[in-house]
Formats: structure tokens, sequence, C-alpha cells
């Protein structure tokens, strides 16, 4: 019998908070671990679409632009009993806005952690993801910086 199969899509999202690289998680009240925004694909969506529709529903960051895949990562899921397959984006900010939970946010907490002080994953691929780009994480949080600051 074949697996059913998922595609889900979502983003490294990445800002510089006195000088020092973040990155926004979130999480359900229910759970003590963190993860990153990411959903499934809707019909005729683009990943890349996914992800950003993802992250604006989740993290309420509605000015955001993807940078550069990540890396994409497939796993079962015993539950379900489907094959999805993952896609992670890194992504910025494009102007200074503050993530808020609405009655549309799919998530209960949304906080910006440093990239030298991550909380627990619930997802080890989300730490994997990470911690393989944490070079050109640094990179882009600095060079995003930079850039925001000769626009002001």
């Amino acid at each position: 019998m074949d697996s059913k199969q998922s595609i889900s899509a979502g983003g490294v999202i990445v800002k510089m908070i006195a000088d020092k690289p973040n990155i926004l998680l979130i999480r359900d009240r229910a759970y003590s671990d963190w993860v990153l925004p990411k959903g499934h694909r809707e019909n005729g969506e683009t990943i890349e679409d996914a992800a950003l529709r993802e992250v604006r529903e989740e993290a309420g960051l509605q000015h955001i632009k993807i940078i550069r895949p990540l890396g994409t990562y497939t796993r079962h899921v015993e539950k379900t009993g489907e094959d999805k397959t993952i896609h992670y984006f890194l992504m910025t900010p494009t102007r200074e806005e503050k993530h808020r939970i609405t009655e549309h946010n799919e998530k209960d907490e949304i906080a910006w952690h440093p990239l030298n002080a991550l909380p627990p994953f619930y997802l080890a691929e989300q730490k994997d993801v990470i911690e393989k780009n944490m070079d050109m994480i640094v990179q882009i949080a600095k060079e995003n910086s930079h850039a925001s600051k000769t626009r002001e």
C-alpha cells in the first residue's frame, strides 16, 4: 500500500535585535517546545507562496520576503500514514513590524529568539536546518540590518 503524500513549506525568519541575529519561533500553549512557522501547501500554490502564506498566518508578519531555500526534509507521519515533505526558506522582514497574535493566527505564542540561545525544538529537522545554515543565516541577518539602516 502506498503512503499518502503531503507537501509543506515554512520559513526561518531572521533579523538583528540588539546587534544579535534572532529568528522568529512559534508554539501552541499546549506544548513546551518551539517550531518554525510552516504548513501545508494549498492547491495551485507554489512552494514559495505556501511558505509566505504560512508565515503570515502563523506569525502575523505581513511584510516578509524569501532570500533563498534552506533545505527539504521528508519524514513519515505515523498518525496520518503520510510521507510529508517540508521545504524551508530563509526569510527576512521587509520593514519593521510587530508580530501579532490575532484571531487568524494559528499559534498561541510568537517570539524572537537569539541564534546563540535557541529554546528546544519540537521537530529535530528544524534545529537541523538552522544548524546546517547557521553561517548564512547570520550573514543575511547582518546584511539585512545594514540595508535597512541605509534606507532610514
